[in-house]
């Protein structure tokens, strides 16, 4: 169904609505939807530094699958780490 079609039939129900706020309702939803499903899967790189845990990430970023290090996987830490670093 295009997105078109999808207009049509939400403004039978919603006849006072205008058209580009049912294409901004339909955007959120597919945003939503993307979202929670996980359908879509992307690859980010970024500069690290030496002594440096943590790293803040983008809002976009939902959840992190694996991470690799100079093309090596780092496996997921089970447990806590050995040496504390809240920095």
């Amino acid at each position: 169904m295009k997105q078109k079609n999808m207009v049509e039939l939400v403004n039978q129900h919603h006849p006072d609505v205008g058209e580009q706020q049912i294409r901004i309702w339909l955007n959120d939803a597919l945003r939503e939807f993307s979202r929670r499903t996980k359908i879509l899967k992307k690859a980010y790189t970024f500069t690290t530094t030496a002594d440096e845990r943590y790293y803040g990430l983008p809002d976009y970023i939902i959840e992190v699958n694996s991470v690799d290090y100079d093309g090596y996987k780092i496996p997921r830490l089970i447990g806590k780490p050995t040496k504390r670093d809240i920095t």
